[in-house]
């Protein structure tokens, strides 16, 4: 079924650009940066709307991980467990964000 279906007042809708996907709104980001337990597999993921900010420093901190198979300090906190266990990360001051 196509939205014109739907919303027939959409059939004239013209649209410059379209854009799809979440934005975090919660107090913990869902970033994720860590080792899995499947060996070898490492995930840096998950940065949402300012990611592209983040990137130099979460390719640093990756690169310690897989390099020493061992969290970085500043990372070892962005794990998938912390989902599992409620364990929320406040970084409002280090987001730079107004969100």
């Amino acid at each position: 079924m196509q939205s014109g279906e739907l919303f027939p007042n959409f059939r004239r809708m013209r649209m410059l650009r379209n854009w799809g996907g979440h934005r975090r709104r919660h107090a913990g980001p869902f970033s994720i940066i860590a080792k899995t337990p499947v060996p070898g597999l490492y995930v840096n993921c998950g940065w949402g709307t300012g990611g592209f900010k983040a990137t130099p420093g979460a390719a640093h901190v990756f690169a310690w991980t897989i390099a020493r198979d061992e969290p970085h300090p500043i990372n070892a906190p962005f794990t998938i467990e912390r989902f599992r266990d409620g364990y929320l990360i406040d970084e409002a001051a280090a987001a730079a964000v107004a969100h």
